[in-house]
């Protein structure tokens, strides 16, 4: 089904400093680029500009595998939602999530270095910790000796669509093998299942209840079987039948790497049909497939997420393709929305906000089917500021589950939700999120597991135990993963007879707006842990509460979400963002319009004032 990769073994011994510096000085950090940033997902810049960044990331992948004793390590090379002219590079830890936040430091630190010599430096002082530092196991061979020789490395490398991507990918598997290290590169891949491939190669972190599987063709099956398993408790609750809305799902893949990965799914629900042990699976019909048309462009889940638009379908075959049952992944299938025209033509979106509802709804009421005091297992969401207010109140009164705001960032919201909860649901409202379930949910499902053998297979506690052991291996907990969403969320409408407007109905989205203002100088204004307000400069927090109440009053709140508006340095220009919300667009653009000057005032807005937003009526 797939191809296999290609392994390079390494030796790991380290190529002579003379011969590593001068790896390093033929790609010298531009001059355009005063430093390199590595922001919420890793390296992204414009392509021409990554040379000097991937050759000493592949060095430092290396040491980072090193640190660790040998455990496997990744590099996806991606700008994902990015444009085609841009590129970048996400690192991935031994348990297949983000780089540690103290590495990150390194990595950062390496990118910039000056010169070789100073470079150098670096790595000898990265491979003595490794040499000192890495975890002691008696299973594994020992690896430090005399001669120089590192700890066990092996990074894996995966890489996107891009035309840019393949020689970019050769300087990092080049500059990791010139540390020694064993190369493993798996080619075209989305990046959650670069990550996917990383978490599954060390066995030892894996819980037991996920069958490991390193490989490409296991991921498909994994996540295949489980979501078959998860369908199939529905004719054990009565029956379920799937809705003719929903027999047939159209992916939207941005022209990226989700579209061929998506198709290779169809092999295997073909089989799983013909055995009959998946009948309600929906056909799937993928559109913009790489080549179609440009990547990301007026396509795919960021386009359709921040625009409301739909995506335009650049496949030909796509022509009069059915839009009641959509969903749009970015270009390297990280992030996933959904979204339908209804009988009129009007658009309707199904953003990461209505994912989270949906995915922390249906596990919380499957635990209360065997826990009925929901003491056992603490559940819970994380959102960022960005996330709708409308979403936020629904959670937390009528889901009744906790909700924990984090700061912007996959990284910041991945950790918050290992860190609060056993079962820590998270989704962006750009569609990048999953589920996490730590040690408690485990033991809890151990522990029902012994309680209800032998009962009925019909009892409702029963059919909820089966429900929840499908998902930890359904769900890509190493990072967002755009198919495994998909399809967890097509299998919770499916069992609860919904399609997607029943969904979208469980609340109303308060009309938002976002802008940004441009300033000379960003690192004037800071904010709170969650960036929720603002706390320097000291009045622009005061002003910004006045506009809120003012509008508070304006549109006669009462008991619903309450009109509000925050601000935020840009991470990557000088400029700050607004991001506003209230109960009217009009509401909306006249809050962020107020922000906007209040930030151009006092924070050191740069050229023309910003003009006020004007609301369309049509």
């Amino acid at each position: 089904m797939s191809a296999s990769p290609k392994i390079y073994h390494g030796n790991y011994t380290p190529l002579p400093d003379k011969e590593l510096a001068a790896l390093i000085d033929a790609h010298p950090k531009p001059s355009s680029i005063s430093e390199y940033s590595y922001g919420t997902a890793g390296f992204r810049y414009e392509a021409s500009l990554l040379p000097c960044v991937f050759v000493r990331m592949g060095i430092f992948a290396a040491l980072r595998s090193a640190s660790l004793g040998g455990e496997e390590v990744g590099a996806m090379i991606t700008a994902s939602h990015n444009a085609e002219p841009d590129n970048g590079m996400k690192l991935a830890d031994s348990h297949g999530g983000m780089l540690d936040a103290e590495w990150e430091r390194h990595a950062v630190s390496l990118a910039n270095a000056p010169t070789s010599k100073h470079a150098l430096t670096l790595i000898h002082t990265l491979s003595d910790y490794a040499k000192g530092h890495h975890p002691k196991s008696s299973t594994r061979t020992p690896t430090t000796t005399a001669d120089g020789t590192l700890p066990k490395m092996v990074v894996h490398i995966g890489r996107d669509t891009r035309s840019h991507s393949p020689p970019l990918a050769a300087l990092v598997i080049r500059a990791a093998r010139a540390m020694g290290a064993t190369v493993i590169d798996h080619g075209e891949v989305s990046t959650p299942m670069l990550h996917h491939f990383v978490m599954h190669a060390n066995g030892h972190l894996l819980p037991s209840i996920i069958p490991q599987r390193c490989n490409e063709s296991g991921y498909y099956e994994i996540m295949a079987m489980s979501y078959a398993a998860l369908l199939r408790t529905g004719a054990v609750s009565g029956g379920c039948k799937r809705l003719p809305s929903t027999s047939k799902l159209v992916i939207d893949g941005a022209c990226g790497i989700g579209a061929p990965k998506v198709e290779k799914f169809q092999r295997i629900f073909a089989m799983l049909r013909s055995e009959g042990f998946a009948t309600d699976i929906p056909i799937l019909q993928t559109v913009n497939f790489p080549g179609d048309g440009p990547l990301n462009e007026n396509c795919g889940a960021e386009f359709v997420q921040k625009q409301q638009l739909p995506p335009t379908l650049y496949t030909k075959s796509a022509r009069g393709v059915s839009k009641q049952y959509m969903t749009s992944y970015d270009g390297d299938a990280d992030r996933v929305v959904f979204h339908y025209e209804d009988e009129t033509g009007k658009f309707h979106l199904l953003d990461g906000d209505k994912i989270a509802v949906l995915v922390s709804s249906f596990i919380q009421e499957e635990l209360r089917c065997i826990d009925p005091d929901g003491k056992a297992v603490k559940c819970g969401v994380v959102q960022t500021a960005y996330a709708n207010g409308s979403s936020t109140l629904y959670l937390k009164n009528v889901v009744k589950t906790n909700v924990v705001i984090a700061k912007t960032g996959v990284k910041f919201v991945h950790a918050a939700a290992h860190h609060h909860f056993d079962v820590g649901v998270y989704f962006e409202a750009n569609g990048h999120g999953t589920v996490l379930f730590g040690p408690k949910f485990y033991d809890f499902i151990a522990a029902a597991d012994a309680r209800l053998r032998g009962t009925s297979r019909h009892n409702r506690a029963n059919i909820a135990l089966r429900r929840l052991r499908a998902l930890p291996a359904l769900v890509n907990q190493s990072v967002g993963d755009a198919m495994s969403d998909m399809l967890l969320v097509d299998a919770i409408l499916f069992l609860r007879g919904w399609d997607l407007s029943t969904w979208a109905k469980l609340y109303t989205d308060m009309p938002s707006k976002q802008a940004k203002v441009k300033v000379s100088d960003r690192t004037v204004i800071s904010t709170n842990d969650s960036e929720t307000a603002a706390t320097a400069p000291a009045a622009l927090q005061t002003a910004l509460q006045s506009a809120m109440d003012a509008m508070v009053s304006q549109e006669n709140a009462g008991n619903g979400p309450k009109p509000r508006c925050f601000v935020r340095p840009s991470g990557t220009e000088d400029a700050v963002r607004v991001y506003a919300e209230a109960n009217s667009q009009k509401g909306a653009d006249g809050l962020a319009s107020e922000a906007m000057m209040l930030i151009y005032k006092l924070c050191g807005g740069v050229g023309e004032p910003p003009r006020p937003f004007i609301t369309n009526r049509l």
